[in-house]
């Protein structure tokens, strides 16, 4: 399975709120298993250099299908990635702030983010891997709930706020990163039944 843009987008969502806990503007970039550029989103005050940097840290994580920092400890001097930065025209980053991101284990896209320190950026960016292994998880779940009809349909652009609504509703109201993993996992099982 391969990431799309709803999916993408929630999870840009979500990268943005860790950002915006930690206090710090940052971009935010989550491209396809191929490094193909499928969200973006710079928040207000964001360095301007950061937006490159963001899309970088992304392609490094899909195409090495490792994180950046990762790959900047084996590219030191002696390492078996030396010298890597200097290809892909110079697209490769070598520090904290982008990773892979697995469905069903094989890596699906990544996402990169870039504004604060490499230990912030870092920060901003695991629970999103966190939150997509906690989608797929529940979308197993989910299938078998949803009307098979739901299933073929595409899911809403917000399905988020739709899912948020319902809770208040029955009087059960959750938090909007358990909408946005509930909608995940929607997604995922939309995708999986389609």
């Amino acid at each position: 399975m391969s990431m799309t843009y709803p999916l993408a987008r929630l999870l840009g969502a979500l990268a943005e709120s860790e950002a915006a806990a930690l206090g710090v503007p940052m971009a935010v970039a989550l491209v396809d298993g191929e490094g193909g550029l499928l969200f973006f989103a710079r928040m207000d005050g964001a360095l301007p250099a950061a937006t490159e940097i963001a899309v970088s840290k992304a392609f490094t994580a899909a195409t090495l299908r490792m994180s950046t920092d990762e790959v900047g400890r084996l590219a030191q001097p002696g390492g078996v990635l030396y010298g890597i930065q200097h290809t892909h025209s110079g697209k490769i980053v070598l520090f904290g702030g982008g990773h892979p991101l697995r469905l069903n284990g094989d890596v699906c896209g990544a996402i990169g983010i870039s504004g604060g320190t490499p230990e912030q950026d870092v920060e901003a960016a695991l629970p999103v891997v966190e939150a997509l292994e906690e989608m797929e998880k529940w979308s197993w779940f989910v299938k078998d709930l949803l009307p098979e009809r739901r299933l073929k349909r595409q899911p809403t652009e917000r399905l988020e706020v739709e899912l948020g609504h319902e809770f208040e509703q029955i009087g059960r109201p959750v938090s909007s990163r358990w909408c946005s993993i509930l909608a995940g996992a929607i997604i995922l099982a939309a995708s999986a039944g389609a």
